[in-house]
């Protein structure tokens, strides 16, 4: 009776060892075709550009975009692209799509198919028009460091001082953004409601000035609009990591 309770307790075992490295293989895989996609999109639609080229004329080359987009292609693609985003020297570098709803990128990537990356998305209620006050941008905050996971860095003033800008991109030319408050908010704060008026983005800035985990160079104050970049952090059940940056004017 022993033996076979044993045999029984192998077998049991070896099972759970079977489940539990077929589940990580699963993970791996599914990682690694997410990783997979975003570098061919990268290989096949972001060019690197000279600091002549990027600048262009009359143009400064700390207000150049390092990067431009053959959007014809990426459109032709999956015509719900709405741009580009971009930061240097970290891994985001992806295309922002828009669905009817916020579900409808949340785990399909740009060729359409089924992954727990999903895509980086925009709010289905934005517009990305220039007299929208916030523009919300989604990313999953995945534990190899892909798509929004390294926005949560910016909790070290260091990462700050090294990243204060990143670049949004769309057919029409690209925006600097500059990095203005980072920190822990939850799910379903005030400022994911977009705001319809400037008074109440205003309060809202200053209240974000405070709890930054940075000090950024400039000001917050005066700022006309912001992209939010948003991904989840777990400090507590519905808590977010956010990026507010400051859009400049639209650049070649």
């Amino acid at each position: 009776m022993k033996k076979i309770l044993y045999s029984v307790l192998i077998l049991c075992c070896l099972a759970l060892v079977l489940v539990s490295g077929w589940n990580l293989l699963s993970i791996y895989l599914e990682y690694h075709a997410g990783t997979s996609e975003y570098d061919r999109a990268a290989e096949a639609y972001v060019t690197e550009r000279s600091g002549e080229e990027a600048a262009g004329p009359g143009a400064s080359s700390q207000e150049a975009c390092p990067i431009s987009i053959d959007f014809d292609s990426l459109l032709a693609e999956n015509p719900d692209v709405k741009g580009w985003i971009y930061s240097p020297d970290t891994p985001i570098s992806y295309p922002v799509l828009k669905g009817e709803t916020n579900d409808t990128y949340l785990h399909t990537m740009l060729n359409g198919q089924h992954n727990s990356s999903g895509s980086i998305f925009m709010d289905f209620r934005c517009t990305g028009r220039d007299e929208e006050l916030v523009t919300i941008l989604y990313g999953h905050h995945m534990k190899n460091g892909s798509m929004f996971a390294s926005i949560s860095r910016y909790r070290d003033q260091d990462y700050y001082d090294a990243h204060p800008v990143l670049w949004y991109l769309t057919p029409e030319g690209a925006r600097k953004l500059t990095v203005l408050a980072g920190f822990v908010e939850n799910a379903g704060a005030d400022v994911y409601a977009l705001f319809d008026e400037k008074a109440q983005l205003d309060a809202y800035l200053k209240e974000a000035a405070s709890r930054s985990d940075f000090r950024p160079a400039g000001t917050i104050e005066g700022t006309e609009k912001i992209f939010l970049l948003s991904t989840c952090s777990y400090e507590y059940e519905d808590a977010r990591y956010i990026l507010l940056c400051a859009p400049g004017p639209l650049l070649p």
